[in-house]
């Protein structure tokens, strides 16, 4: 391992620069269909070959040729080996902290996983991007919901209030401006999972209150909805495990998860927007065969085929006679209801 002050030398006489542009970035980003961070521990569930995206702090390196590979510190317990092409020795010019994508490729869950840099940029860089995007978002509305997808009953704090029976849903109100002013919203999920399970710490329930918000935005969905689901599926318990083998805060089975590409279930962020996702897909699946977005027939069936698989759904021609999947659609549908402010 060298000293820093000669890395320093070396990166200089290599003509490194000042490091990717973050449009470059970015643009890499986009085109590996990265949108966040990947929890350090994912990282070693990872097989087959994948892009993911890791922030931390370049501890040191090795030179042996025309192989390089630096020593990236994630945590404080945790640093990975990867390899930087010559077109990214930039990384090597002092302990700089960098964002940066990097394909992982494992064979099987017995071997040691190889990692390739693709590509990085400084965090602080990158930090200050996010920020102006974050505002940015908060001061535009968002694009206006695709047509023909089911739209979300109302916002917030403001619910409907009048009686409502299975065929009389929740009041429509302004999906955008429940968009533009997301965080305000936290606060009032934040409550409601700190009650729901008290034991969770602050950090955790706040970042499943956002993430419940934000992929509800993101697909559309009304959060109040996945709130629902989340209660009856786990508790609101990211280390939830079934008898069935489902994890996780939405109880995601192995294969969905993986069809998801969920790489690591019992990660709240992880799992919440493979369980956002996969909600989304049976309302719009079941919203088309029933063609009414306003009434309880396609949340109905959209429960069934989450709770039994949309496989039984199509057996069965509708709600599998299953006295478990009925007790659940019902479960959901109570908790909805009295999130929604909808009295019985």
């Amino acid at each position: 391992m060298r000293n820093w002050l000669w890395l320093g030398l070396m990166a200089c006489m290599l003509g490194v620069g000042a490091g990717q542009d973050l449009e470059s970035y970015l643009r890499l980003r986009k085109q590996h269909k990265v949108s966040q961070l990947t929890p350090a521990g994912a990282l070693e569930l990872v097989v087959g070959k994948r892009v993911l995206e890791v922030e931390g702090v370049v501890r040191g390196y090795t030179a042996v040729d025309d192989y390089t590979s630096i020593y990236l510190e994630i945590d404080s317990s945790k640093s990975l080996p990867i390899r930087v092409r010559p077109s990214d020795r930039w990384v090597l010019n002092g302990q700089v902290r960098i964002r940066a994508l990097v394909q992982v490729t494992r064979e099987n869950e017995w071997a040691m996983p190889d990692y390739q840099l693709l590509g990085a940029t400084y965090a602080s860089t990158f930090a200050r991007w996010e920020a102006q995007e974050r505002a940015r978002q908060q001061t535009q509305p968002p694009k206006s919901q695709p047509q023909n997808t089911p739209r979300p009953p109302a916002r917030g704090k403001d619910l409907a209030s009048r009686n409502a029976s299975p065929k009389q849903p929740p009041t429509i109100v302004d999906w955008q401006t429940f968009a533009r002013n997301l965080e305000s919203y936290v606060p009032y999920y934040y409550q409601a999972i700190r009650k729901f399970n008290p034991r969770l710490n602050p950090a955790t329930a706040e970042q499943i209150a956002r993430a419940i918000l934000h992929f509800s935005v993101r697909y559309g969905v009304d959060p109040r909805f996945i709130m629902a689901i989340v209660l009856v599926e786990s508790g609101f318990n990211p280390s939830a495990t079934s008898r069935k083998g489902a994890m996780g805060l939405g109880q995601l089975m192995p294969g969905t998860a993986r069809g998801l590409g969920v790489v690591d279930p019992y990660d709240p962020i992880q799992n919440l927007e493979g369980t956002v996702r996969l909600v989304r897909g049976h309302l719009v699946k079941y919203w088309s065969q029933t063609g009414d977005p306003d009434g309880w027939d396609h949340v109905i069936l959209a429960l069934a085929a989450y709770n039994a698989g949309s496989g039984a759904v199509r057996r069965h021609g509708g709600v599998p006679p299953y006295k478990e999947t009925q007790n659940y659609i019902r479960k959901v549908i109570r908790v909805y209801k009295q999130l929604c402010g909808v009295k019985e």
